[in-house]
């Protein structure tokens, strides 16, 4: 029997660390799954909640071959609802992707078969899985226009529409929670934070009430995909960080590099319209010696020609014998 490894990897920055490590903590992710699930309810039992190995890696058995497979997961627990336990997993999401359907397919795929591979051969007959969930938070600023679901992506022939099993996603847009539904403070405020940075118009009053710790500020600026703020963030004394004022000195900060690279970019093209109004200026009192005189119209088109032209007229400038050699060269 041949092992086939089908490895994807993939190196875990310090943003996704945060973010993870926030909703590890099994009272974050009771509230947030509890909004998300229940509107609010109290239907997760908090003393139930198990952080569970998120490293979703398993092997499928095909003939003479075994083929393993293995996806990171953000974070997966193991939980009971009215009695019954269920694998619940989160993953965030902060930019619009078609292919999410597959991959929450995927991440709930190998779950059941590691549950299935965990168990004695002798006892597979009367195995019962426990049941996968996996929520996707997104968090990004556009509307979410892609499938929420694996039917979606499929051309199904009328005859067998309701026959062909789906996928769903579960994708939740973070800019539609409702913040009432959210018990816990710390979880509250990151919806709520986020929320209302997207609705942000350039205002920074309208932020002045925007109070974070600045655990949750970092997990905020995670959320909307702002790394520079991230870094500006960390680098904060303060535990409490007033979201108006650093993002209005960030903006500026941006708006300072900004007006920066745009003098230096009208320097440099400055200096090369100043090298190609000396190039056409020799390459005209070149010709007024090669001819004896140069007309308007020839010095015009020479100035409109584009450079690897003027250059090749340059390289050319002692075979023109008439005003027509020089045209035919820049033609």
């Amino acid at each position: 029997m041949s092992l086939l490894i089908q490895k994807q990897t993939k190196l875990i920055s310090k943003p996704d660390l945060i973010y993870k490590d926030f909703f590890k903590k099994v009272e974050n992710f009771m509230d947030l799954m509890n909004a998300l699930l229940f509107q609010g309810r109290a239907l997760i039992d908090e003393n139930s909640l198990v952080l569970c190995d998120a490293n979703a890696t398993t092997h499928f058995e095909f003939d003479d071959e075994v083929i393993g497979v293995g996806k990171q997961r953000d974070v997966l627990m193991k939980c009971t609802v009215n009695g019954v336990a269920i694998l619940l997993g989160l993953e965030n999401q902060s930019t619009v992707d078609y292919s999410m359907p597959f991959r929450v397919m995927d991440y709930d795929t190998i779950t059941y078969q590691q549950q299935f591979n965990l168990q004695d051969e002798d006892k597979r007959q009367s195995f019962h899985p426990i049941p996968v969930l996996t929520l996707v938070l997104y968090s990004g600023d556009k509307l979410w226009h892609q499938p929420y679901s694996l039917i979606e992506r499929m051309e199904i022939p009328e005859a067998l529409k309701g026959w062909v099993n789906n996928w769903n996603g579960n994708i939740y847009d973070i800019k539609d929670i409702r913040v009432e539904w959210l018990k816990n403070p710390k979880v509250k405020a990151v919806i709520e934070g986020v929320q209302r940075i997207y609705q942000w118009d350039r205002d920074k009053e309208s932020l002045n009430d925007l109070v974070l710790s600045k655990d949750e500020a970092i997990v905020v600026a995670i959320m909307t995909n702002s790394e520079e703020l991230v870094i500006r963030l960390e680098k904060e004394e303060s535990e409490e960080i007033k979201m108006c004022e650093v993002i209005d000195s960030y903006a500026r900060e941006r708006e300072l590099q900004g007006m920066k690279q745009g003098m230096k970019q009208g320097i440099k093209q400055g200096e090369l319209q100043g090298m190609m109004k000396e190039k056409i200026s020799l390459l005209v009192r070149q010709l007024k010696q090669k001819l004896g005189h140069v007309s308007k119209e020839l010095v015009m088109q020479i100035e409109v020609s584009p450079e690897d032209k003027l250059d090749q007229l340059t390289i050319k400038i002692f075979d023109v014998e008439d005003e027509e050699d020089v045209l035919e060269i820049l033609s």
